[in-house]
């Protein structure tokens, strides 16, 4: 039989239990993309893990699942749990994970489903979730949520191989941006045609600026926007990175997290990078390595068929969320808060991400079935030939390539080389919605 007093300490919280509906401000603007691939596997027995950095709307994503049971597959509410595992009561309750699943399992007929949300602050909960998950796997549906830092972290995710199913949520895109802010997009033939007459470029200037943290694009005032993101970054520096990999000097890897920061875009080496800040170069690596971790700051290697290469070359530095950048730096180099904007993009779209140089450089690439493709920022007032030339130069050392992606600021079309390949000419806010 359920422990009864676990079992009203849980229903407080849990409402859907004597409602039968999530209260509406718990749901936000439903996530379709991130919504669609957790329904799709709620059927099958892999425990999902929900992952992103800190404050992209993991735990709202959670909760708009827990919706869709209701709503879609008319589940009965007291078969439904959550459980937020940072919660002291919890933890006073429950000797972890495997209580939890136990308890709840026992309290109900039928399928379950349970949500524990930031599951790492329960002890050993990797092999408490492997042990409820072989036990209860037929009867309870295991959806798990925490920090990327958090979980890159674990030396004991190897006991989920091949029992998990992984989630990764990022900040707002831009369509779910201008969603938010009440811009309401169809899909259309034509989608150029049907959408630039609304000006979205002016949005697009408040998503460069600000990024996707859903709790700064509803914040009103610029002041404390600036003041949420630095928040949000201090709050991943110390109470993830520093706290899980023991971090001895606070102040060198908060110095060195701006400094990438503040040159995203740009190509750096771990030597270069010690050698500015005067740091040692292996505790330099170490850093660089947390904070990708972390998914605070991301790294985009050189294009090339030898591994050996990629590794020698240069690697190129991006952020999360363009609001990370300006928090610190403001919104003077549009330019990069464009190329930033289009990497996240990118990194939502594909596995792996690249870019390229010889004597010139292009910003991308990706694979297309095995294809490459060259995408280049030009985020300016108006283009020039120069513009083009690191097309030709790649599509000379890569004769599989069929075309590339040139994004803009206004400019819209084609362009066709002389050997028949494409150059799409698209605009930032419109390449940002495909």
């Amino acid at each position: 039989m359920a422990d009864l007093a676990k079992l009203r300490a849980l229903e407080e919280l849990n409402p859907w239990w004597l409602t039968g509906e999530v209260p509406s401000g718990l749901l936000g603007l439903e996530r379709r993309e991130h919504l669609a691939e957790i329904t799709r596997n709620l059927d099958k027995d892999d425990v999902t893990i929900v992952s992103g950095i800190r404050r992209s709307g993991k735990t709202t994503l959670l909760y708009q699942t827990i919706a869709s049971l209701l709503r879609e597959k008319k589940v009965n509410p007291r078969n439904i749990l959550l459980v937020n595992c940072d919660d002291a009561t919890m933890e006073n309750l429950f000797e972890g994970v495997h209580d939890i699943v136990s308890t709840f399992n026992a309290s109900a007929e039928g399928k379950k489903y349970v949500f524990l949300d930031e599951v790492q602050y329960f002890r050993d909960w990797e092999r408490q979730l492997k042990n409820a998950y072989d036990r209860f796997r037929k009867t309870v549906k295991l959806v798990v949520s925490g920090s990327s830092a958090v979980l890159s972290k674990s030396r004991d995710m190897y006991l989920l191989t091949g029992r998990f199913w992984p989630v990764s949520v990022h900040p707002f895109s831009f369509r779910e941006f201008l969603e938010l802010k009440g811009v309401k997009l169809q899909d259309a033939a034509d989608w150029y045609a049907e959408y630039a007459p609304l000006d979205l470029d002016r949005r697009l200037q408040q998503y460069l600026e600000y990024g996707g943290f859903p709790q700064i694009i509803t914040e009103d005032d610029p002041a404390e926007k600036t003041k949420i993101a630095r928040l949000y970054l201090e709050t991943i520096i110390y109470k993830d990175i520093i706290k899980l990999w023991e971090v001895k000097d606070a102040a060198a890897l908060e110095r060195l997290c701006r400094f990438l920061l503040q040159n995203i875009g740009q190509r750096f080496s771990y030597r270069r990078v010690a050698d500015t800040l005067q740091t040692n170069l292996k505790t330099t690596q170490n850093y660089i390595e947390y904070l990708s971790n972390s998914f605070l700051i991301c790294f985009v290697e050189h294009y090339s068929g030898s591994s050996a290469q990629q590794i020698k070359k240069e690697k190129k530095v991006f952020a999360a969320d363009n609001a990370l950048h300006t928090a610190f730096f403001k919104a003077g180099d549009f330019g990069s808060l464009a190329e930033n904007a289009v990497f996240n993009h990118l990194k939502r779209k594909h596995a792996k991400l690249h870019y390229w140089k010889n004597k010139h450089e292009a910003d991308f690439v990706f694979e297309d079935d095995g294809v490459p493709v060259p995408v280049e920022v030009k985020y300016q007032r108006a283009l020039n030939p120069e513009d083009f030339k690191c097309f030709h130069s790649f599509f000379k050392h890569f004769s599989s390539s069929r075309g590339g992606v040139l994004v803009t600021r206004n400019d819209f079309g084609t362009k066709r080389t002389d050997d028949g390949r494409t150059i799409r000419i698209v605009p930032l806010w419109l390449f940002l919605l495909e």
